[in-house]
């Protein structure tokens, strides 16, 4: 049996940071109820569709249940109330006045269940309403300021860090919450900020500036290393090398053919020359062929793999998560949008003729019907005007 089997799951996240979150809940045994506009969360519209929701939001949302509510509706308001009422955990991304408006904040909803486990993951905490996107985190972070190219401008991150430190703090405050509870017997708010949890998984850059008292102006381990670095082989293709340790570096001098740099690892006067001799080796040899002289090297020395190759050699990062190590499941399906209103109010005890009534007043049914389609018009409009612009 999992750990979390049992333990009701009420989700009205959307996007991306909320819905990882509770994905990590549902890996762990959590039955979690998949809250939905009438126009559904908007990564099941997102491109590219597979079937028949969007990619994004199959890898976040397999293994949940879907129930269609209109919480701008009295009688939808009413039935997630309800919903609270009955569950261990409620998640939520709206931001504090609107999850206000819709009756589930969560003073309204501990009100109600005061064993509820409350989370809120937003921008920047309960107390300030203002948008933003992962990269507004990171930008105040300091991280993006980290990240330069060579003529100075800082680099996008290629995946959301403050959106996934968000989750995985939203997750483990769950977890602690519902253990605490075992022992109070009451439930706990948590407001997770993803701009702070951004701030939170940056340790080593802390420490400089903690130890500097000043901003670095080019942290060691984005690129300011030869032992930590990138570099292009004869393929045009590349390699990580990473051998940090005194240890791992005179393995790596002696298998790339320069055992002579083995001493001057630490030599800043030599830095300049040691970057050259590396470039100029690790060029000598195609990818492939770097990967077999240290194959039986321990150097710290990994090719730079595109996803698909990554894919290929790992197998699906879906499947191969590292909760399915220590706590393996099954996932179910993808579910369609409202398709578990029936179960859900059955759960409440309501009867046929209840749960019928609450189906014709057009508050708990999807509306937009087009989405696939006008989704996939517009990304075929994007890879045309992105082909253009080549």
């Amino acid at each position: 049996m999992l750990p979390l089997a049992g333990i009701r799951v009420l989700d009205f996240t959307r996007h991306l940071p909320g819905p990882y979150a509770t994905d990590i809940l549902c890996r762990l045994g959590a039955q979690v109820l998949k809250i939905e506009p009438p126009d559904g969360d908007p990564t099941r519209w997102l491109p590219p569709i597979v079937g028949d929701a969007g990619s994004l939001f199959h890898l976040v949302n397999a293994g949940k249940e879907s129930v269609v509510v209109d919480l701008k509706s009295e009688v939808g308001r009413s039935f997630a109330q309800r919903l609270a009422a009955v569950s261990d955990v409620v998640a939520e991304s709206y931001r504090p006045e609107a999850a206000a408006e819709l009756g589930i904040d969560a003073d309204t909803l501990l009100a109600i269940n005061p064993r509820l486990v409350y989370c809120s993951v937003s921008g920047y905490g309960s107390g300030d309403s203002r948008s933003g996107h992962d990269l507004n985190f990171v930008a105040l972070a300091g991280l993006l300021d980290l990240q330069r190219d060579r003529e100075g401008r800082p680099v996008l991150p290629s995946t959301q860090i403050g959106d996934m430190a968000g989750a995985l703090f939203a997750a483990l405050s769950v977890l602690a919450a519902l253990f605490e509870r075992e022992k109070t017997g009451r439930g706990r708010r948590i407001d997770v900020s993803m701009s702070e949890a951004t701030r939170a998984v940056m340790p080593t850059a802390e420490a400089l500036y903690r130890g500097t008292h000043s901003s670095p102006a080019s942290f060691f381990l984005t690129g300011a290393l030869p032992e930590y670095n990138v570099y292009e082989t004869a393929d045009g293709k590349y390699l990580a090398v990473a051998p940090l340790e005194p240890k791992f570096w005179e393995v790596f001098c002696a298998g790339i053919g320069a055992p002579h740099l083995t001493g001057r690892q630490y030599d800043n006067d030599a830095r300049a020359e040691v970057f050259a001799t590396i470039r100029k080796s690790i060029a000598s040899k195609t990818r492939s062929e770097w990967e077999r002289v240290f194959a039986d090297l321990d150097a710290c020395v990994t090719p730079v793999l595109t996803i698909e190759e990554s894919h290929q050699r790992f197998g699906d990062p879906v499947s191969s998560n590292p909760l399915q190590s220590t706590f393996p499941s099954s996932r179910g399906g993808t579910p369609k949008l409202g398709e578990h209103f029936a179960r859900a109010a059955e759960a409440l005890g309501l009867d046929r003729t209840e749960i019928e009534a609450l189906r014709r007043s057009g508050h708990f049914e999807a509306k937009r019907k087009l989405q696939k389609f006008i989704a996939n018009s517009i990304l075929r409009l994007r890879q045309k005007s992105l082909l253009k612009g080549k």
